[in-house]
């Protein structure tokens, strides 16, 4: 049962870095009844212009966020929209880049708009960026995030997924019921097994042996 934002949160935003389960929270968020808004990569050339008026319209008109844009405005938000409530969604860095370098994989050759957007996004020099940079920008957002909140646990909660973190934590901090419904897993990596990346540097191997 839904419980109204009006009496404890005007808005909940998901301020995750993608690939940490931001899509899970959106799905969490909707089938707990929310009006819910998600990515919106159109909306990162108006982060980089300073010109948050579109975004600020649908922020008015939404109850949660997550994902892009949204990850990068946890402080406009914060300001415009007193007493919301924030979710970092966190995993160990070395799960994050291993996730992040496999989506850069399966969606091949990223074009220049994209680059463009991944360059406002993070600050870096896409696409020749090293893993040390992206984790380390990853690392820093989430000690940001952290830091902005500290001493206002009623507004902030950190979540990992992969440790266990599920609907209690999610509900006790948004003081709701917990659903019957399982945690989703939404956007499941596809990964090419070590196994199989062993075997095939086996027989390229014997290939060219002959």
């Amino acid at each position: 049962m839904k419980v109204g934002l009006k009496n404890h949160a005007k808005k909940v935003f998901g301020v995750g870095w993608a690939k940490t389960g931001t899509s899970t929270l959106g799905k969490c968020f909707k089938i707990l009844g929310f009006d819910h808004q998600s990515q919106n990569l159109d909306l990162i050339q108006d982060v980089a212009a300073n010109d948050l008026t579109k975004i600020m319209k649908i922020a008015e008109t939404k109850e949660t966020f997550e994902d892009w844009p949204w990850i990068l405005l946890y402080k406009e938000m914060d300001k415009a929209f007193p007493n919301s409530k924030f979710i970092l969604t966190k995993r160990a860095s070395g799960k994050w880049i291993r996730s992040y370098r496999n989506m850069l994989t399966h969606q091949g050759e990223a074009t220049d708009d994209l680059n463009r957007i991944r360059q406002n996004i993070y600050g870096l020099p896409f696409p020749d960026v090293s893993d040390h940079q992206l984790i380390e920008r990853y690392e820093r957002h989430n000690e940001d995030v952290e830091r902005y909140f500290i001493g206002r646990p009623k507004q902030l909660l950190a979540v990992d997924w992969e440790k266990g973190d599920s609907w209690r934590e999610i509900c006790q901090f948004l003081k709701m019921d917990i659903p019957l419904n399982a945690l989703p897993h939404e956007n499941k990596g596809r990964y090419v097994s070590s196994m199989i990346h062993r075997l095939t540097d086996m027989l390229t191997k014997r290939f060219k042996m002959r």
